[in-house]
């Protein structure tokens, strides 16, 4: 009787630590993500003025779709169900553009403003996949990287002086300090266009905060690694610009399939019938290369064609969603109110910023 009183005891003994191991399994799989506190840096006014004065000069630099053409209106839409899973308090006003370019690029300003490139566009398998690509460039946004950067250096006056960045050092002598100082920001603009450079650290705070927002949105997070991991694949001897601007953190397959491993399982989405005919339009749509953007920027055909286009940018979403529009073409829509071209070119007339140990030039405007 004693024996198997004891027997028992061994058996519900070992029974109780295999429900416990079952609970603690089940626990762990139901885990729920939560987005990681930003920090602090520089104010949100500081920022969002940066990021739409570097937007503006994107307009002058680089061949940029209409807000009513349908590859615009679909990123809009796609950004903004990606927007609709970050906390309010940590969140921004992201505006959503498509740049005319061939090659992959994305980037992501401060404050908010983003750029997709039509070859981003083009070359994602699906909509997962290019969810992943903006919800990765979002990250970057939402954990200030930018921002963080500039704190490291002086900036008073380069808002300001913003415009003389674009023209290089063909304004005055000091527009390369200028230059410089953006630089030490993770900025740098230029005939090429724009560029943001961000470290390895910065790559897995975007990639693991990208995760989050695919996950809540109901896109499986691994779409987003694997679209960077087929990149590199690709990319062969001449890397994009996308990789160039972003450093590959490591193994990317493995980081964010550990991260996400604790996560309740979900039915996730892949693709949509929205971005097939996206895709669909934007194969079609005329694209330029990186060397065409560059000379465009040089000789300011840029800014003509945008304005032709409607392509005028407006901060806060000025221009609102709406359906039947036409693609990127050469004549001007006769329902959008031209701009002159003078009012988004830099000006002729210079005026002097002084940093106390440095003078800069800049365009008055």
């Amino acid at each position: 009787m004693f024996k198997g009183f004891q027997n028992y005891r061994t058996f519900a003994a070992r029974f109780s630590f295999v429900l416990i191991l079952l609970a603690a399994v089940i626990a762990g799989q139901t885990a729920t993500p939560e987005f990681p506190d930003p920090g602090k840096t520089m104010s949100r006014e500081k920022q969002q003025e940066l990021g739409m004065k570097v937007a503006q000069q994107v307009y002058v630099q680089m061949p940029v779709l209409p807000d009513s053409s349908p590859e615009t209106q679909y990123v809009r839409q796609l950004g903004q169900k990606l927007v609709a899973t970050i906390p309010p308090q940590y969140s921004w006003p992201f505006e959503f553009h498509v740049v005319a370019q061939s090659e992959i690029n994305a980037f992501a300003l401060p404050g908010g403003p983003m750029f997709v490139n039509i070859g981003t566009i083009t070359h994602a398998a699906n909509e997962a996949q290019l969810a992943g690509v903006m919800a990765h460039e979002m990250s970057h946004v939402y954990m200030q990287h930018s921002a963080k950067q500039a704190g490291k250096a002086q900036t008073t006056g380069v808002i300001a002086g913003i415009a003389g960045a674009v023209l290089g050092g063909t304004v005055g002598g000091g527009a390369g300090g200028l230059v410089n100082q953006l630089g030490q920001m993770g900025i740098q603009m230029g005939a090429q266009g724009l560029m943001l450079k961000y470290s390895r650290h910065d790559e897995s705070q975007a990639d693991s905060v990208g995760a989050i927002i695919l996950y809540k949105a109901g896109y499986d997070p691994q779409a987003m690694a694997d679209f960077f991991s087929t990149l590199q694949a690709e990319s062969g001897k001449v890397p994009p610009q996308w990789l160039s601007d972003h450093p590959n953190p490591g193994n990317r397959q493995a980081a964010i399939q550990k991260e996400i491993s604790p996560w309740q399982a979900k039915h996730y989405q892949t693709d949509s019938a929205e971005f097939s005919e996206a895709r669909k339009h934007a194969t079609g749509t005329k694209a330029y290369t990186a060397q065409e953007i560059a000379q465009g920027a040089k000789s300011g055909q840029w800014a003509k064609i945008n304005q032709q286009n409607g392509a005028v940018f407006s901060p806060a979403g000025g221009n609102a969603l709406h359906s039947g529009a036409e693609g990127f073409s050469s004549e001007p829509r006769a329902d959008v109110r031209a701009t002159p071209l003078q009012s988004v070119l830099p000006s002729s007339h210079l005026v002097t910023a002084n940093l106390g140990s440095l003078k800069i030039q800049h365009p008055e405007n």
